[in-house]
């Protein structure tokens, strides 16, 4: 039954996430529509509004995207393609991670940076996996729940010593209550205490977990900036010794 009210609950979720976006798209078109019938088009205006609709679709993009993933790591179709990647290839991913998120951490006054140590010559990694679905989704989460006043969000990605890398995405937002952290990547899951009007899916973590998992790594959740906040830790070996595909690799969450 618990499974079931988890279910349901996602569904509303989704579909709750799916709405919103596709409401400002639709708003969005409508008011450039009365503005061009009415002669009266403000070219800085409908930048911006163009501008929104397509954040919007982005978002949508990004849902549907980690639904697809979802759906492939249950059914275990969802393999990893590793390859040796240089110090300075990872470094220069990393310059990649920070552009990325560049220009929307400072349209909402967020600090951002990604601060790359020590390194191992070379990973054996599937990067584009492990920057898209654990790294990104990450980012993109501590940036969405930091709230309008702004904040302060931190990658650092080294080496630890013990043949690992260990990624740390660090915020000083809403953080994840200590009794949900255990179960915050499980399906269907999201922390209780998200700012209001936010709500989540619960793919992104899933997706991230399973991941990290493929390349028999872990996360760890864990204190995040200036006594608030998370941190989630990725530790991920730089040469695993075998590659399973997720349903051998990571730990059944339901």
């Amino acid at each position: 039954m618990d499974t079931r009210i988890k279910e349901i609950d996602f569904i509303a979720t989704v579909t709750h996430d799916l709405k919103s976006p596709l409401n400002v798209i639709l708003g969005t078109l409508e008011l450039i529509q009365q503005d061009v019938k009415s002669g009266r088009v403000d070219i800085e205006q409908l930048l911006s509004d163009l501008s929104n609709a397509q954040q919007a679709g982005a978002d949508m993009l990004e849902l549907v995207q980690n639904m697809l993933t979802t759906s492939r790591m249950q059914a275990g179709q969802e393999q990893i393609a590793p390859k040796l990647i240089s110090r300075a290839q990872l470094t220069e991913k990393a310059r990649i991670i920070e552009n990325t998120f560049r220009n929307e951490a400072r349209c909402k006054k967020v600090d951002f940076s990604v601060s790359v140590g020590e390194l191992p010559d070379y990973v054996y990694w599937d990067m584009l996996k492990i920057r898209l679905f654990a790294i990104n989704n990450l980012i993109s989460n501590a940036l969405k729940f930091i709230g309008d006043k702004g904040g302060i969000v931190k990658v650092l990605i080294e080496q630890d010593g013990n043949n690992n890398v260990q990624i740390s995405v660090m915020d000083d937002g809403p953080g994840i209550p200590m009794n949900e952290r255990a179960s915050i990547f499980c399906k269907y899951v999201s922390a209780s205490n998200l700012p209001r009007g936010f709500q989540s899916s619960g793919f992104g973590l899933f997706n991230a977990y399973q991941t990290i998992a493929m390349h028999q790594g872990c996360i760890e959740v864990l204190d995040g900036l200036n006594g608030k906040g998370v941190t989630f830790r990725m530790k991920i070996p730089a040469n695993p010794v075998a590659i399973f595909q997720v349903n051998k690799a990571a730990v059944t969450l339901s």
